[in-house]
């Protein structure tokens, strides 16, 4: 009995969504709307970096306060103590992260709008919230909203369906680009809201989080639903009811995913029975796990016994750089492939890397500006290499499970992204922090790059509508 309430449930759920959709499809989009869903994924992802960032770019300021300075439970503690325990605390944030696939692949059943919506305004709540918070469990319960809600990258799966293939990597990049300069008002806020002074580090978020609920009204107002998934979803809810009932029991007995079945489970599957997408992804945990390493940039150039206002100034160049490089990438991808770009971000990163470390240990010799665009190339290179797998992900698999793809994904390579933050945790108590990230780094780039030229297919210009199980 409480099966057949739970499927009449459904039967209306997916019902009202068919009407839905189907008048969706019948109305014509307003005059110039393109440009209106470029401008409001640009204003998300302005947001996105800057959220994506602000943390890392404050860290020696939370820790001094939180712990050198608080003496949290009453304890004195070193720098690298207090972040090495900022960083296992952290680790309750991951656990949380590990729900953001099974969010994801919400997008899969209920449309990108309304996760579109919800993940915009919980990444400005999650910075109003550090604002607020007057105690490091506070700070730690709006970094933790903020690190769920800036996984869901839901603002590219819309620009990627959206946009012609052949222009899919240009039109990408550009918004790319356009947006990383979100994270300059990083560095502009330390110098005006913070004043270079570590004690203000909060009034960064002020601003940001207010304009982010307003960017959540523009993204409901003025935004429609992603058109390949408005005419996948109508194909699939044309199906009878019980057909489809019969396919997913079907599915099930014979231990296949479906590839009209949304959710995590069944992408994991599907990952694993299609061998490019489980070799991409096996890359990009190899990838992923230098993550952790690859973002200690402002705790090394602290611990390197440079000022905040030389770190301010170090900080101001990396927006720069990250928005030409990926303007570059964009119209290079769809000439050169995927793949090709990742190689050629992946090796700037990792000399980059190199030279970051070295401008760094040497910073009362050298300009900051320079040790600035080490950062920025390096970080940059980082951002690109890692962002273009996720495009060849999407790339090889359906819409209607697309969303859900990209949520295994990033639930998969938390095993990665767990082992580098393990052995940063552990390696900054013994060894300098900038030594722990160069020799974690190094061979995970280095490797998952040269898998990469070996394992994975180019998939430079795929029709997203041609692409089937």
């Amino acid at each position: 009995m409480e099966n057949t309430e739970k499927l009449e449930k459904r039967r209306l759920r997916e019902e009202r969504q068919y009407n839905r959709l189907q008048k969706e499809n019948g109305k014509k989009r307003y005059l110039g709307y393109l440009f209106v869903l470029i401008g409001v994924i640009l204003l998300v992802d302005l947001l996105d970096n800057f959220v994506t960032n602000v943390n890392s770019n404050v860290t020696s300021c939370y820790i001094t306060e939180f712990f050198i300075d608080g003496h949290l439970f009453g304890k004195d503690y070193t720098f690298e103590q207090g972040l090495s325990l900022n960083n296992t605390f952290n680790l309750a944030g991951y656990a949380i992260g590990l729900l953001v696939p099974f969010y994801k692949a919400l997008g899969d059943k209920y449309g990108r709008k309304p996760l579109f919506i919800v993940s915009t305004l919980g990444m400005a709540l999650g910075l109003v919230i550090v604002f607020l918070s007057k105690s490091y469990w506070g700070f730690l319960a709006g970094s933790f909203i903020i690190s769920f809600f800036i996984s869901h990258d839901i603002q590219i799966i819309y620009i990627l369906e959206e946009a012609p293939a052949a222009k899919r990597a240009t039109i990408y990049s550009l918004l790319k680009g356009i947006g990383a300069l979100g994270t300059f008002f990083i560095p502009l806020l330390r110098l005006t809201a913070m004043n270079n002074d570590p004690t203000l580090w909060r009034n960064i978020y002020l601003i940001p989080g207010i304009a982010g609920i307003v960017i959540s009204l523009l993204v409901f107002i003025l935004t429609k639903e992603s058109k390949v998934f408005v005419h996948d979803r109508l194909e699939y809810l044309s199906i009878p009811f019980e057909q489809r009932i019969s396919m997913e029991e079907k599915a099930k007995k014979e231990k296949k995913a479906n590839a009209n079945k949304s959710g995590i489970f069944n992408a994991i599957k599907y990952i694993f029975q299609h061998k490019d997408l489980r070799n991409l992804i096996i890359i990009k945990t190899v990838f992923d796990a230098a993550i952790i390493a690859m973002t200690q940039y402002e705790p090394i150039m602290s611990q390197a016994n440079m000022t905040t206002e030389n770190i301010t100034d170090a900080l101001f160049l990396y927006p720069i750089i990250y928005c030409v490089a990926v303007i570059i990438s964009g119209f290079l991808a769809d000439k050169i492939g995927r793949k090709k770009i990742i190689v050629i971000f992946g090796s700037i990163c990792l000399l980059s890397f190199v030279g970051f470390i070295v401008s760094v240990l040497h910073n009362e010799s050298i300009n900051p500006y320079v040790i600035g665009i080490f950062y920025g190339l390096y970080i940059g290179g980082y951002w690109i290499g890692r962002d273009y797998m996720e495009i060849i992900s999407t790339e090889m698999v359906p819409t209607d499970i697309r969303a859900s793809i990209i949520g295994a994904e990033g639930l998969l390579v938390y095993v990665g992204m767990a082992v580098g933050f393990g052995f940063v945790t552990v390696g900054q108590l013994l060894i300098p922090i900038w030594l722990t990230c160069l020799i974690f780094s190094v061979p995970c780039i280095a490797v998952s790059v040269i898998l990469l030229t070996i394992k994975v297919k180019e998939t430079k210009g795929i029709d997203y509508e041609s692409i089937k199980e």
